[in-house]
């Protein structure tokens, strides 16, 4: 997963938006990094790879109450 506790520490001492990076495996690991206060979530290899969908990633956050872009 991501760096959980060094992405709260960032937005805790910036007033910029935070994109987390690296560390995405389930759509789970979404929803706990931007519940971190991050404003997005990079992630590549597991929708290069067919792992999950961006849908299905989107969808998932609707039901965790995630503010989403549609």
């Amino acid at each position: 997963g991501y760096d959980l506790e060094l992405t709260k520490a960032v937005c805790k001492a910036v007033n910029i938006p935070v994109i987390a990076s690296g560390g995405a495996g389930k759509k789970e690991d979404f929803a706990t990094v931007l519940k971190t206060g991050a404003d997005a979530a990079l992630a590549a290899s597991v929708f290069h790879y067919g792992e999950l969908t961006i849908k299905s990633v989107k969808s998932y956050l609707r039901t965790q109450s995630v503010e989403i872009r549609l």
